[in-house]
Parts: C-alpha cells; sequence; structure tokens
C-alpha cells in the first residue's frame, strides 16, 4: 500500500515537473521569436516616441538570453523638423544578467556600427535640433534625482555601470559644415582595471574664416593608441595629417626669393609620444617625446622634438626643450610661457633665459630663405629670448663658425608681428670680427652673384661695429667697418620696390689702392654717395645690349685728401657712373685758376692696373662760376649733413622709446613669473603646514588613543 502511493506521488512530481519544463520551454522558445520581440520592440519604440514627440524607428530587435545579448538593427531618430538625425545600422549590447542580483549593470560588451549623425543649428542663436533629447532625458534625471534624496534606502539600493568593452566602427557626424568620421574605436579594460583605448582613422574638417577669406582645414589621425598604466597614462599618435587650402596661389607664386612656409597651403604629416604624469582640472604634467612633423611641399622638416611640461591654466613651464632637424639642434633648458585669456586680460608672453644650438641655415631655406639653400657652413649659437604675441626681444646674441673665424655678438628685436606693413626687425651689432677666408667662405654659400671678391680679399681681418633694420620693403644697415686698409663709416639702404641700393661711405684714412689692386694710389680721406641698380629685368635688358660684368651705377664722391704716386691733392670731386660693361670716371681738381682733369675707365674690378687714365686741364677766371659751383656745393654738403642728422636723431628716438616699450613688457613678464613663483611657494607652503598639522593631529589621536587603551 505504502509503494502504490509513493509510486502514485512520483508519477505526479514526474509530470509536474515534466509540465513546468514544458511550459519554460515554451515560454523560453516563445520569448525567442521573432514575433513577441518585435511586439516588444515597437511597444519600445512607441514609449520612446511618445516621450520624445518625434519619430523613432527600427528594422528589427534580436534578444538572446542564453547569450545574453541584444541587438537593434536599422534604427532612424527624426528631429523635430522631421529630418533623419540619427541613423544606426546595428547596436548590440552583451550583458551578464546575473549581475543584476548585486544591483550591478555589467556590460560585458557593447557595439556600435554604422552610425550617421547630422546636427544642426537653423541660426547661430537657436538651439540644437538634438537639444529636445537632451531636455527629455534631463527632466527624468531630475526626477530621479529628487526620489534618491527622499530615503537612504532608494540610494543603497541603485545600480552600479560596469562596461568592459566598446566598440565604434564607421561612425560619421556632421555639424553644420563640420564634419567628423570615425573608422573605428576600442575601449576595453586591461590587467587590474586599467583602461586601454585605440582609435584608428578619425577625421573632421572645418572652414577657418579669416581676414583674407576663408580656409578649408582636413585633419586625419591614422592611429592613436591610449594606456592607463600605474603612475601615468600614456599616448601614442601615429599618422597625423593636417592639410590646409584657402584656394589661393602661394605668397611665393612667382617670387622665387620667397620660401614656401604658407598656412594657406599646409600638407603636415606627425607623429608623437605623449606621457601624462598628472592631469587635473586645472593643471597639468606630461611629456612629449618622438615628435615629428614634415611638410615636403613647404619644407617642414622636424625630426625629434622633446619636451617636458608643466602648467595650470594661467601659465606653462617648460623643461629641457630639444628640437631636431636635419642639420640643426635647438635646446631650451627651462622657458615659461604666460597663457593668454580675453576674459582675464591676459596676452601671451613668454621668456627663456638660455636658447643654445647648431645650425646649418639650409634647413630653413625652402621654407623661409631659398637663397640659404647652399649654405652648408655649420654655426653655433646661443641667445635669451622674451616675447608675446605681437613681438619678440634677443639679448646676448653669440653666433660663430666651428673655426671661431666668424664671430658675431649682437642684441635685438622684432616687433608689429601682426601687421606686414609695420613689422620691423632690428639688430645692434656689438661685434663682429671676420679672420682669413671667413668672409669669402660665408659669402661663398649664398647663390647670388659675386662682385669685388678679389678687394674684399684685399681688406683682410673685417671688424665691424653698427645696426640694421629689415622693413616692408626695405633694409637699412648702418655703422663703422675696420680692416687692415683703414675705417669705413656707412649707411645704405636697399628699396625692394624700386629695385636701388643707395648708401654713403666715409673715411678719414683708408689705403684705396692697396683695396682696389691700383699700384701708386695711396690713403684716401674722403666721402662718396651711391646708388646701384638691383633690378633683374632692368639689368637683363642691359646686359642683353652692352654685356659685361660690371655693377651698373654711380658715384659721387668727394675727396677730401688723396695720394697718387708723387701727387698730393685736395678737395677733389670724383664721379663714376657703370652700364655694367664699362665705368667712366672723372676727376676734378679745382684750383684758384687751373682745374686739373682726369678721366679713367675700367671694365673689370680684378684688373685695376689696366685702368685707362686721361688728363686733362682747363683755365678759368678768379670769380667765375667755379666759385658760385664751389658754394653751392658747400651748401648741398650742410643741406646732406642736416639730413643724415635729422635721420640719425629720429632713428635714436626710435630706439630709446623701443628699448623702455620692451623693459615695460619684460617687467610685465618677470612679475607675472614672479607672482606664479610667489603662488606656488605659498601652495608648497600651506602643503606643508597642512601636512604637519595633520601629522599633530595623528599624533594626538594616537596619543589619546594609548591614554585611553591604559584607562581600559
Amino acid at each position: 500500500m505504502m509503494n502504490k502511493s509513493i509510486t502514485g506521488l512520483l508519477k505526479v512530481l514526474k509530470w509536474g515537473l515534466l509540465s513546468i519544463v514544458i511550459l519554460l520551454a515554451g515560454l523560453f522558445g516563445l520569448f525567442h521569436t521573432s514575433w513577441l520581440q518585435n511586439m516588444l520592440l515597437q511597444k519600445s519604440l512607441a514609449m520612446l516616441q511618445e516621450k520624445l514627440q518625434t519619430e523613432v524607428t527600427a528594422e528589427s530587435v534580436d534578444i538572446s538570453l542564453f547569450g545574453q545579448d541584444v541587438t537593434l538593427k536599422g534604427v532612424t531618430v527624426k528631429d523635430r523638423q522631421n529630418v533623419d538625425m540619427f541613423k544606426l545600422e546595428q547596436l548590440g549590447v552583451d550583458l551578464d544578467l546575473w549581475s543584476l542580483l548585486n544591483h550591478e549593470v555589467k556590460v560585458k560588451d557593447a557595439r556600435v556600427r554604422g552610425l550617421k549623425a547630422n546636427v544642426y543649428q537653423v541660426m547661430p542663436d537657436s538651439v540644437p535640433n538634438f537639444q529636445f533629447i537632451v531636455d527629455a532625458f534631463k527632466k527624468d534625471k531630475d526626477k530621479q534625482q529628487v526620489a534618491k534624496k527622499k530615503t537612504d534606502a532608494d540610494t543603497a539600493q541603485r545600480l552600479n555601470l560596469d562596461v568592459d568593452q566598446v566598440r565604434l566602427e564607421r561612425i560619421k557626424v556632421r555639424y553644420d559644415k563640420h564634419e567628423a568620421e570615425l573608422g573605428s574605436l576600442l575601449f576595453k579594460k586591461g590587467k587590474n582595471g586599467r583602461m586601454i583605448a585605440e582609435i584608428r582613422e578619425l577625421k573632421t574638417s572645418w572652414v577657418q574664416q579669416t581676414k583674407k577669406g576663408p580656409v578649408d582645414n582636413h585633419l586625419r589621425i591614422g592611429i592613436l593608441d591610449y594606456m592607463d598604466m600605474k603612475d601615468y597614462r600614456q599616448a601614442f599618435i601615429d599618422s597625423l595629417c593636417w592639410v590646409t587650402d584657402n584656394h589661393k596661389p602661394r605668397k611665393n607664386s612667382g617670387r622665387p626669393k620667397k620660401g614656401y612656409f604658407d598656412v594657406g597651403h599646409f600638407n603636415l604629416v606627425a607623429s608623437m609620444h605623449l606621457r601624462v604624469n598628472h592631469i587635473a582640472k586645472d593643471s597639468l604634467v606630461a611629456q612629449i617625446s618622438n615628435l615629428k612633423a614634415s611638410d615636403p611641399v613647404s619644407g617642414i622638416d622636424l625630426r625629434n622634438v622633446k619636451a617636458y611640461v608643466e602648467g595650470n591654466k594661467r601659465t606653462l613651464h617648460l623643461k629641457d626643450v630639444s628640437i631636431s632637424l636635419p642639420n640643426t639642434k635647438l635646446s631650451i633648458a627651462r622657458a615659461t610661457m604666460q597663457l593668454p585669456s580675453k576674459k582675464e586680460g591676459r596676452h601671451l608672453a613668454y621668456s627663456t633665459p638660455s636658447v643654445k644650438g647648431t645650425t646649418r641655415l639650409k634647413d630653413i631655406s625652402r621654407v623661409f630663405a631659398p637663397v640659404l639653400k647652399g649654405f652648408n657652413e655649420p654655426l653655433q649659437f646661443q641667445t635669451s629670448l622674451t616675447g608675446d604675441d605681437n613681438g619678440m626681444r634677443f639679448s646676448n646674441v653669440q653666433v660663430n663658425t666651428l673655426k671661431k673665424d666668424l664671430v658675431v655678438a649682437a642684441s635685438g628685436y622684432i616687433r608689429n608681428l601682426k601687421d606686414k606693413y609695420k613689422l620691423q626687425v632690428h639688430f645692434d651689432i656689438n661685434r663682429m670680427t671676420a679672420h682669413g677666408g671667413s668672409k669669402e667662405r660665408i659669402i661663398n654659400q649664398f647663390t647670388v652673384k659675386k662682385f669685388m671678391m678679389k678687394q674684399l680679399h684685399n681688406l683682410g681681418t673685417i671688424g665691424y661695429r653698427g645696426s640694421f633694420d629689415v622693413l616692408w620693403k626695405r633694409e637699412q644697415f648702418e655703422g663703422m667697418l675696420t680692416t687692415a686698409t683703414g675705417n669705413l663709416h656707412f649707411n645704405l639702404a636697399i628699396d625692394e620696390n624700386n629695385k636701388y641700393l643707395t648708401g654713403m661711405v666715409r673715411t678719414d684714412s683708408f689705403e684705396l689702392g692697396k683695396a682696389m689692386d691700383f699700384p701708386g694710389l695711396k690713403k684716401v680721406a674722403c666721402k662718396a654717395d651711391f646708388k646701384f641698380d638691383i633690378s633683374k629685368p632692368r639689368t637683363a635688358i642691359m646686359r642683353r645690349k652692352v654685356g659685361g660684368k660690371l655693377p651698373m651705377g654711380e658715384i659721387y664722391a668727394e675727396v677730401y685728401e688723396a695720394k697718387y704716386k708723387l701727387l698730393h691733392v685736395r678737395n677733389t670731386v670724383a664721379t663714376i657712373k657703370s652700364n655694367g660693361a664699362i665705368a667712366e670716371g672723372q676727376i676734378n681738381v679745382r684750383g684758384k685758376r687751373v682745374d686739373l682733369l682726369c678721366s679713367f675707365s675700367f671694365t673689370n674690378t680684378n684688373e685695376m692696373q689696366k685702368t685707362k687714365i686721361k688728363p686733362g686741364i682747363k683755365f678759368h677766371g678768379k670769380n667765375d662760376s667755379a666759385s658760385v659751383e664751389k658754394q653751392m656745393l658747400k651748401l648741398e654738403k650742410k643741406r646732406l649733413k642736416a639730413e643724415r642728422d635729422s635721420l640719425k636723431s629720429a632713428a635714436k628716438a626710435e630706439r630709446k622709446a623701443q628699448k623702455k616699450l620692451e623693459r615695460a613688457r619684460r617687467d610685465s613678464v618677470e612679475a607675472v613669473e614672479k607672482a606664479a613663483r610667489k603662488a606656488e611657494k605659498a601652495a608648497a607652503k600651506a602643503a606643508k603646514k597642512a601636512e604637519k598639522a595633520a601629522r599633530k593631529a595623528a599624533k594626538k589621536a594616537e596619543k589619546e588613543a594609548r591614554k585611553a587603551a591604559r584607562e581600559d
């Protein structure tokens, strides 16, 4: 009887369990049918459409309880203007449903593939077309925050989100006229929960509006790898390409002397390593290494850039900066940069006490100065630098060849960087010495026609003190040359508009015959004004007509005293005119009743001993036109002297004002640096004080704990 009861009970249990299994299997199978899943999808879409008040559609959904995976395909979200705002080929999420028991949403893998987003603003002051989505979910978020504050129990039961891996593929976003594309992005957790990210083929483009018109910009990053290490973060960027196009000819188009550098035509390719030791809302400590950048068209070729960076919103401190080009190495031990801010009224300012390096100037020839393309002479240099967004100042400038046979010591400034018409480059040459054949060796580095090189050699060691200015379409030089044949005071100007070289040379004692290889001609005291044609088109026409290798121009000289063989003359006027093939001169030695005349000509400055000389004589009365001419000459001499004195006074006043302005700028930069150092010192002091107080409090608490333990 007992056995029959047990057997019956077992049969009931068997059929009951079988029924439950069949029911669960049926429900499970029903849940995996496309009919039920699509019904749930349509219900969800209807709720989302009601919430967003716009059209939301999806082609299909696939939910797998076995794989704990949800996949949506063909999702489209329209904006309030019924324009497709988001189109998504596929969205997939792999979940760990068992983690829900521990109040945790754990996403093992999230996948987004083929996303196209079209967002825009109808007017600059209107809201973007996606704002209604932000507002809809923001209300829910606010309600949730209010609900969370009601009870601590709700806070204790909130769900935590944990994502192991995210994959994005073929993402394209358009915002007004800006476009961005992403080939792929992989975000995952590495060992010990550290983050690893990989980005491939990130592209973006935009139009930059400038004063000279729109400039198209295209930026592409081929590879970006990021890894969160134990004590730092590191990133590697490769195949970064930045292209600009202003749809205008290059700045050097039709101007062979101008370099290829043009911000409207960049094609820059770069790569770099970045190590971030610390990053916060208002501070950064990082190290840049292996930065390479090149633009084969413009000639930019940075082989390696390294720098250690510490900074905040106001100031950047750079340390151990090194920059390498093919034949140039530049090092900066430390530098400070004040970051600009319109809101706080700060302008860009920077300073470094020392910039050192070695260079061959051909490195910058294609970029800035094609005339330097043959300059292969190694040079060493160093300087101190301060500046802002409108100018730079150089002090303690030293340049020399490796042999030290050419040495230059100078200081100077560049101002009005923002206005090329007012741009001024000024340098004071405190000392320049050129020994031996360094003069000829340096000049031979330039691919230009060379005149009077033999005469240059005859000058021997040259010393120079003076200054030069580079202005819009004009260069000016002045100073004193000391040579083995005598000293020369000079000033000259190159007029780039009219293509003329003009100037003045004066000497109290100069061995002109030795310098010009003209036997018999001894020391000369004179002043000469000159003007030479440097226009290639004009001189080319004349060369075709007359040929020749001489410079084209004219010289007017007042010879105060000169000796030629046994002849000793004073107050002599000489003129020389050259058409390029032949130079013809006239010398007039004035007397009371007789003028001694001498005409001469030559065709080659390297063969001055072959100069053809033709003497002459002219008689005149005591009170004839000669005295009038002499008086006029004296008045002209006074006028020229007054004009030179006026120019010198104006230049002196301008340099004085500039020095005052630069001193004020330097004081401003120093004040900023001083304030930054003071703030850092105060912060360190406060931190030290807080640390000391914490140690004291901990010690006191430990003491009280020991006391309480003894009492117990």
